[in-house]
């Protein structure tokens, strides 16, 4: 049997959508929890800031990406000072779409 190899654990285990849509909240969860630990706030603190509870924090900290929508997590990045634009190219430009996240001035 010759071994597979996938874009993402996801992809092993879900359809290419819903997997390319897990490995990006993954992502998000990620890059989130690394940005409030930089900032040094504790749970409690972060929850504070953005608007939501300690156990919010906490299950973002535990990749509980399932309880968390796209959404909901570019509010958080709003809240952190940072700002997230989608590029999607024309019909014929054969790229693919690009999610920037970029830190806002003075965050």
């Amino acid at each position: 049997m010759a071994l597979q190899f996938h874009e993402s654990p996801f992809h092993a285990t879900h359809d290419a959508d819903t997997a390319s849509k897990m490995a990006l909240k993954m992502d998000l969860s990620i890059f989130i929890t690394d940005c409030i630990k930089k900032m040094g706030l504790k749970q409690h603190d972060a929850a504070a800031k953005l608007n939501v509870t300690q156990s919010r924090i906490s299950e973002l900290a535990n990749g509980k990406i399932e309880k968390f929508t796209l959404d909901a997590m570019i509010d958080m990045l709003d809240k952190l000072g940072f700002r997230t634009t989608l590029t999607l190219p024309s019909n014929d430009a054969g790229s693919p779409p690009q999610i920037v996240i970029t830190q806002t001035p003075g965050s």
